[in-house]
């Protein structure tokens, strides 16, 4: 019996320094994430964003840490998305790519959705709640980034690029080759350029139309591109009115609290 409790309160410890401040390194981590593709132009940025979107994975995990069931749902999208990503960047395959960046966006949607609820079932507003709310943000605009990359992948011509950027010129040249005839196809053009050159940019419109900024800049051409921009942004103002309403009443009802418990002076 006293080993079972030693062996309880050693597991409830290490429990409690695994979910301490898991919502803060998860933010502070998907910072890092946005900002790579920026700061760190070019085709090195391939391996660098593998390489932290991994440390991401691992955070988000760490974040849910409290329920073992959905890390073992997310381990399972976690695990085979790295390994697609690694397998097409050294072999070059580009249906392991497309793959991965499906799993991708399913982890990050996943993750969003369970921190999402974490947050709205708390009853008391602190630092951590704050993250928490901010991390959800963040992970909408990589869910839909992950489904940006893969219409510009699997689908050249679905969004509109300048004629300055690098991508732009890139998937001109791919939808000029799906469109003459005698040529060969889009598929054999080198669609792993098209990638390292759109890691910033599709990332900062996906961002652009979450906020409903509207540059218009990159905008989209394709159905499929259409109908994602209007979700991404219908989502993006709703989420922002429900977790302000829902920050607002929690807030309201603490400090009514306080004030209750406070002895009159």
């Amino acid at each position: 019996m006293r080993e079972s409790r030693v062996s309880r309160s050693v597991w409830g410890r290490i429990k409690g320094a695994l979910t301490r401040g898991r919502f803060s390194a998860l933010f502070w981590l998907l910072v890092v994430t946005i900002a790579l593709p920026v700061a760190v132009p070019g085709p090195m940025i391939q391996r660098g964003m593998a390489i932290i979107l991994f440390i991401v994975m691992l955070s988000g995990l760490r974040a849910i840490s409290n329920h073992r069931r959905e890390v073992v749902i997310g381990v399972c999208l976690a695990v085979p998305a790295v390994i697609l990503n690694a397998t097409a960047a050294i072999l070059g395959i580009k249906a392991a790519y497309l793959s991965s960046l499906v799993l991708y966006g399913l982890f990050f949607g996943y993750l969003a959705v369970l921190i999402l609820l974490d947050t709205l079932r708390r009853t008391e507003i602190e630092a951590e709640t704050i993250y928490a709310a901010v991390d959800v943000y963040l992970l909408l605009a990589l869910f839909w980034t992950m489904g940006y990359y893969l219409l510009a992948v699997a689908d050249p011509g679905s969004f509109h690029f300048p004629e300055t950027d690098a991508i732009g010129q890139i998937q001109a040249e791919r939808v000029a080759v799906r469109q003459e005839p005698g040529l060969a196809t889009a598929e054999d053009v080198d669609w792993r350029e098209a990638h390292q050159e759109a890691q910033g940019t599709l990332m900062y419109y996906s961002f652009v139309t979450l906020t409903t900024l509207g540059y218009g800049d990159i905008y989209p051409t394709g159905d499929a591109a259409r109908i994602l921009a209007m979700l991404e942004a219908t989502l993006g103002q709703l989420y922002l009115v429900i977790l302000v309403a829902r920050l607002v009443g929690l807030y309201t009802a603490q400090e009514s609290e306080r004030r209750k418990q406070t002895p009159p002076t």
